[in-house]
């Protein structure tokens, strides 16, 4: 968890625990004024807190439940359990043990606030030679040269709760991804070597084409159902932004360098036999 996403559970986690202290404490050792003070402070922590900040030409993913709502539900879920299981335990008496175990489902409340997070600070940007992926706070840099392969795949998504359900409590840390909200999307699907998986809708990427020119100049193989008219309409886009000779002149560059460095050698070969 990166410093942004960390920030952002210290908007929602330290609120949480001044509704709990001043509703369980204006029930126990709180004065009335204390206790509304601690509701004040939680929700100026709250609002007051920098929200993260997107860099220019990131795109994020469709929202199946906004942001706010899911912290609303957070809320609406720990702070009455957290506050009844704390009450409990000190008037319940002989049920006090009892009164505790409302404490477990209470620390939903933490997912749910995870899921609002991972909305809230993930992102991914588009470069020439590349992306950028952002989530949770934390970036990684892939450039098309290190991808193994690239594929379109057509996709049923979820949206509402159950999509933010199943990000909630179904994660595979080898495959990312970053949706349309949408019923059905298609997703383009970079692969790397290493076996890594990103997911992205081809919907909220405004510049697809680019995207395709980038990996074709990188030498990438293209997604195998694109058809021949669309392959020929990159290479020839790619051709007119980056001239045809463009892969030509890598190639007599890699050769002059390879040339120059056999030279070298044998030039300081030579030089040792003189001496």
């Amino acid at each position: 968890m990166g410093k942004t996403a960390r920030l952002e559970l210290l908007r929602r986690m330290v609120p949480l625990a001044l509704f709990v202290l001043g509703i369980t404490g204006g029930f126990t050792f709180l004065s009335p004024i204390s206790a509304l003070l601690c509701l004040a402070a939680a929700v100026g922590v709250y609002a007051a807190m920098p929200r993260p900040k997107v860099p220019a030409g990131a795109l994020r993913a469709g929202q199946p439940v906004p942001t706010t709502l899911l912290d609303l539900i957070g809320f609406l879920i720990g702070v009455p359990l957290f506050c009844m299981g704390f009450l409990g335990a000190a008037y319940g008496g002989s049920g006090a043990a009892a009164m505790l175990l409302l404490l477990l489902p209470a620390c939903l409340s933490f997912f749910v606030f995870m899921a609002s997070i991972r909305q809230e600070t993930s992102w991914v940007r588009f470069f020439g030679n590349g992306f950028e992926m952002t989530q949770l706070g934390m970036k990684i840099r892939i450039r098309y040269e290190d991808l193994g392969a690239v594929r379109l795949r057509e996709v049923r998504t979820r949206k509402g709760i159950g999509a933010v359900l199943s990000s909630m409590f179904v994660h595979d840390r080898r495959r990312i991804e970053m949706l349309a909200n949408a019923n059905e999307t298609t997703t383009l699907n970079f692969v790397t070597r290493g076996g890594t998986q990103f997911a992205f809708s081809s919907e909220m990427i405004p510049d697809l084409q680019r995207v395709l020119i980038g990996l074709d100049r990188a030498g990438v193989e293209l997604p195998q159902n694109l058809s021949d008219r669309q392959r020929d309409k990159i290479r020839r886009t790619r051709e007119r932004l980056y001239g045809s000779s463009e892969s030509s002149n890598a190639e007599q560059l890699d050769v002059a360098r390879i040339a120059n460095t056999v030279r070298l050698f044998h030039e300081r070969r030579n030089r040792q036999h003189r001496s």
